[in-house]
């Protein structure tokens, strides 16, 4: 382990694991006084932003308690030495051929979390002119160790900045996010669309264990008064139903209070949306809205097979399997379905494992270094087998669809003339055999922008 700053100063902190139960267990950093003392030198309104962030227990800032939250990496961003621009592109070039490469992926999109991120994705593009991979990203600097006022006020003053693929075809600003200031990727808000089970404690399933905005955290107001500006929300959580609800609420009064900017065309072509998914739901009401503001709703299928079973068997019971990432459900009303995936170890099957979930909608019991892939057919668990969708839709939506998110269909997506010809080769035809065989296909090779990134070891390349 390296030591941190803090642990040079001979403090200490414990990795402490509170509560056992899946859904609502949270991990936390817990400090001396000695270790607080210097977080405040440096964080002066450290307790007031925990508080802020956290659910369920009283006064956790004057406790040193950090939790799950995006203030737990910006903790470590303060106790750790950051690495120099050349130091983070040489890792993150080791990154993408160790991982993205080799399971076909071509371009990737996620939040940055702080400047010195930022800063080394441009040193690359500074010196090399291109990245190992296409990278659309959000910003979520409103969340690093800076006063709760700057982090509010953050977006609103420095003016709205979102990009498609053509202002930066390596690197370029979709909008917006924030980890776990809206609400948790498994601990989503489903007010009274999915009430807690008879005999469940009403007050900690729907108070303590799902996390609905709060209106008076730094990170929740940067959210809204970016919206109000007109910024694009994008990779914010979006796992329940009611949280939707709520944010076409703000999205509304946002419009009534700025109609000169936030009038029906701006906001259908800001394509705003979420992440991961994972309780979604399909209330009528509420996807009706989500249809008429052109909402993305992209759902991390594996995420949700993994952790949200036993969350609905213990706190919702049978009501809630509809809620489990219904994604034929939504297509068929009309909703803009995003395929979210996950890279967890450089795998040239991990897209089509990706697939297979969309399609036969099973995952194992079991790991693969850690994590609840599906590996063969019949080991795993099926959820909601109505729910899941032919290979080609399923397909579609982690590439045309996910392409469309991203401010990048002209480009990238499809293969079309005019667009980038980045492509993958794979070793089985896709369109043919059972759907039980979609997880086996595999990556062979990978092309980005005529370059090749990635070839199996035992594939032979025969040109002609």
């Amino acid at each position: 382990m390296k030591i941190s700053k803090v642990n040079k100063l001979g403090l200490f902190w414990v990795l402490l694991c509170l509560g056992m139960s899946v859904q609502a267990s949270h991990r936390a950093l817990l400090f001396n006084d000695m270790a607080t003392e210097k977080i405040l030198d440096m964080w002066p309104d450290f307790a007031e932003s925990i508080n802020n962030e956290s659910r369920g227990m009283e006064d956790p800032g004057a406790r040193s308690l950090i939790v799950q939250t995006g203030l737990r990496s910006h903790i470590n961003n303060l106790l750790r030495e950051q690495p120099s621009p050349a130091q983070f592109a040489e890792g993150f070039k080791s990154l993408a051929d160790d991982f993205y490469s080799p399971s076909g992926m071509t371009t990737f999109g996620s939040r940055l979390d702080t400047a010195d991120v930022v800063s080394g994705f441009q040193h690359i593009l500074r010196e090399e002119n291109r990245l190992p991979v296409r990278f659309t990203w959000s910003a979520e600097t409103h969340t690093q160790p800076i006063p709760a006022a700057a982090a509010s006020g953050l977006y609103a003053n420095i003016g709205v900045q979102w990009q498609g693929i053509n202002s930066n075809p390596w690197l370029w600003l979709r909008g917006v996010s924030s980890e776990g200031g809206w609400d948790a990727p498994n601990r989503g808000c489903q007010g009274d669309d999915l009430p807690a089970k008879p005999g469940v404690d009403r007050v900690q399933v729907k108070e303590v264990l799902e996390i609905c905005p709060d209106f008076t955290s730094p990170n929740v107001q940067s959210l809204i008064r970016a919206l109000n500006a007109g910024w694009r929300f994008v990779a914010v959580h979006g796992v329940g139903s009611h949280g939707f609800r709520i944010f076409v609420q703000k999205l509304e009064e946002a419009m009534q209070k700025n109609p000169s900017v936030l009038n029906l065309d701006y906001v259908r072509k800001s394509r705003h949306g979420f992440a991961h998914g994972t309780l979604t739901g399909a209330i009528p009401e509420v996807m009706e809205k989500i249809k008429h503001y052109n909402i993305y709703i992209p759902i991390n299928l594996r995420r949700a097979l993994a952790i949200e079973p036993e969350n609905i068997r213990q706190n919702y019971g049978e009501p809630g399997w509809e809620f489990l990432g219904p994604v034929k459900t939504l297509l068929d009303m009309g909703v803009k379905v995003v395929g979210e995936a996950e890279i967890g170890h450089p795998d040239p099957t991990t897209y089509f494992k990706q697939v297979d979930v969309y399609v036969n909608r099973e995952i194992s019991k079991g790991t693969s270094e850690g994590r609840p892939i599906p590996e063969n057919f019949g080991e795993g668990e099926i959820y909601i087998p109505e729910e899941g969708i032919d290979r080609v839709v399923a397909l579609k939506l982690i590439t045309s669809r996910s392409a469309e998110f991203h401010y990048a269909e002209n480009k990238i997506g499809t293969l079309e003339i005019g667009k980038f010809a980045d492509f993958a080769v794979i070793d089985k035809d896709f369109l043919s055999g059972p759907d039980t065989e979609v997880r086996k296909n595999k990556v062979l090779m990978t092309v980005l922008a005529g370059e090749t990134r990635y070839r199996d070891p035992d594939f032979n390349l025969i040109e002609r």
